[in-house]
């Protein structure tokens, strides 16, 4: 598959994951605030490297997959945005996570509303989003982004939020 072209918002480049990427990606998930928050939870650099293969292998089984947001400015690793498969039978499922040092700026809204866009222009339907219960800033960006809570799921070691977005037809 060919990956699609940077998505580009006022402040913020998303790119599709590639091999490149695993210096910012091991970073990004080793970080306790950050990987720690993720369903895998903090992976040393072997997990990491698994996990970009799997983002890798996403693109091209599914033709959409996890981009890699920088800034425009200075094109400093910001985290990560896009869609996944999830693996509880969700289907298309938002993901995204941002490095501590740009939290509270909007980014993470700004990257995800483009990553919505993309799901729109593919007519990918209802994207659904998990997080942790006990997630209150993921909670509000969902929410201020019009998914809906449908459902509260206990797992083994947390309970999780399911929430819901019908993305809308292609034009």
């Amino acid at each position: 598959m060919t990956l699609p072209a940077p998505l580009v918002t006022a402040r913020l480049v998303l790119s599709a994951i590639t091999a490149a990427d695993f210096e910012d990606l091991a970073r990004l998930a080793a970080d306790p605030e950050v990987g720690g928050k993720l369903k895998h939870g903090v992976l040393t650099p072997d997990q990491s490297r698994a996990l970009l293969q799997d983002y890798c292998d996403g693109w091209n089984r599914l033709g959409y997959g996890v981009f890699m947001v920088r800034r425009r400015d200075d094109h400093r690793f910001v985290g990560l945005a896009g869609l996944w498969e999830h693996d509880d039978g969700h289907g298309a499922a938002l993901r995204y996570a941002v490095m501590p040092e740009h939290r509270g700026q909007g980014f993470t809204k700004e990257a995800v509303v483009a990553v919505l866009d993309f799901a729109a222009a593919r007519g990918l339907g209802t994207i659904r989003a998990v997080t942790r219960e006990t997630n209150a800033v993921s909670r509000k960006i969902l929410t201020g982004l019009g998914f809906h809570l449908v459902e509260l799921r206990q797992k083994a070691d947390r309970r999780v939020a399911i929430y819901s977005q019908h993305s809308p037809e292609p034009s």
